[in-house]
């Protein structure tokens, strides 16, 4: 098989259309002439797959970028920036993947939130496994572990690989045999290194009536990026707020909240961008989305937004941006038993 990078270009006709569906392309220009003459760029890139969608000849641009940032990673040749980002989203990855945050319940059947769910809403986490465990008819449990998807965004996959290896074997040693994710970057990143056991999104899950809260306002439903990823979950979130909203609007294409592969931290200006293409879009209606990362993100910008979990169970939603200290507290009392 030809190499991604070399196969995307040679088939490339920079035609630009990609650019007119994400800033960073509108800033920087097509993507065949930043990977040949400007590769350093990519690291920018937020791998939301927008340009997949435009692209008039089905080609991935997004899979030719992030094998860019494979390559320059695998090659030392890291732009300052980016090796600052990375250096942060190694050590987020590596305190969430260690004691004292940390935890395994040993049931068959087990919860796990993901980083920014457990960090941001303890409330909804624990409400979510009753709503399981109800829904199931056994005792789920609650698994406390980093399955360093900051670092996966980046393109720096040998730790990521590394540290799967290792969510394997604690999985394994507790007898777990399927898995329930709250975040749909988890789901992705056990899609693409299985470890071993079936691995559900909570939307898959859960009945499709369970909606207990609906906000007064107009809803859009913004569609995380990794939602692009798996078939048939854009449609499911849809399907639950139909169930008990009358209109629901709803975002069309990719739309990357500016998280994605830690962009913020290498150009705030930029990331500002692609938030603000998404609040623009939602004009006055509150933002429902699946990503407590793209919760805080639009509560930044003084935007109504709602985890669908939120909704789910009742949990009481966010006014602001939750802190990142505040988040490690709570996942540590998560990880205490103490919520």
């Amino acid at each position: 098989m030809s190499d991604p990078v070399e196969q995307f270009l040679d088939q490339c006709s920079a035609c630009d259309q990609c650019s007119t569906v994400c800033p960073f392309l509108e800033k920087h220009g097509e993507p065949s002439d930043i990977i040949a003459n400007r590769p350093q760029l990519s690291f920018l890139c937020t791998n939301c797959t927008g340009c997949d969608r435009r692209c008039p000849l089905d080609l991935s641009p997004s899979r030719a970028l992030f094998a860019t940032k494979e390559r320059l990673i695998r090659e030392g040749r890291v732009p300052v920036k980016a090796a600052e980002a990375l250096k942060g989203a190694r050590s987020f990855a590596e305190r969430g993947h260690r004691s004292p945050f940390v935890r395994y319940d040993g049931t068959r059947t087990a919860f796990w939130p993901g980083c920014s769910l457990a960090g941001t809403s303890p409330e909804a986490v624990t409400l979510t496994r009753g709503i399981l465990s109800e829904a199931l008819g056994e005792d789920i449990g609650l698994i406390l572990d980093c399955c360093f998807d900051p670092l996966f965004q980046m393109g720096d996959t040998v730790p990521v690989r590394e540290a799967v290896s290792r969510i394997r074997d604690r999985v394994r040693g507790y007898r777990i045999e399927r898995i329930i994710v709250g975040c749909a970057n988890c789901r992705k990143v056990f899609d693409l290194y299985p470890i071993g056991v079936r691995v559900e999104y909570v939307l898959e899950v859960l009945p499709q009536d369970l909606l207990k809260k609906v906000p007064e306002n107009d809803l859009y439903l913004h569609y995380p990026c990794p939602f692009y990823h798996v078939d048939g979950i854009r449609e499911r979130a849809r399907a639950i707020l139909a169930n008990a909203v009358e209109e629901v609007d709803d975002q069309r294409i990719p739309a990357c909240c500016g998280l994605g592969g830690s962009l913020g931290s290498q150009d705030p200006e930029l990331a500002a961008r692609f938030a603000e293409r998404v609040t623009m879009e939602a004009y006055g209606a509150s933002i429902v989305t699946a990503c407590m990362g793209c919760v805080n993100t639009f509560l930044k910008r003084d935007r109504e937004t709602y985890h669908i979990l939120d909704l789910i169970t009742g949990a009481k939603p966010r006014a602001r941006a939750v802190s990142s200290a505040k988040k490690w507290a709570n996942r540590l009392m998560l990880a205490k038993g103490k919520i």
